[in-house]
């Protein structure tokens, strides 16, 4: 039983200081989802977080523990034409998984 519950807390994913990608501020709730849907789709591999704040709806973007990986990410964004307005780049507490272990597949 111990070793199952260290092979749980190990795959858990851990707070960390880093970075997210604020990419839209906006009152119109459809633009907020089809951009969504859109990063979603060409950036599977990153998290997409829809916050309301009365009356916005923001989209920040990924956890980014390293500030280089998230300024790569955002020249990608940019680059692909889903945000045509700026992308900023702000410090904030990030999920962070630890990598799996070879052998550890399941």
């Amino acid at each position: 039983m111990a070793e199952y519950n260290e092979a749980v807390a190990a795959k858990k994913a851990r707070a960390a200081k880093g970075y997210r990608l604020m990419l839209l501020t906006t009152n119109d709730r459809s633009q907020a989802m089809s951009v969504r849907s859109s990063l979603i789709q060409q950036f599977p591999d990153h998290k997409v977080y829809m916050i309301f704040q009365s009356p916005f709806i923001k989209l920040k973007f990924g956890n980014f523990v390293e500030k280089k990986e998230a300024e790569d990410v955002r020249k990608q964004i940019l680059a692909s034409g889903i945000i045509t307005g700026n992308i900023y780049l702000i410090p904030e507490t990030v999920e962070v998984r630890p990598e799996s272990k070879l052998g550890d597949e399941e």
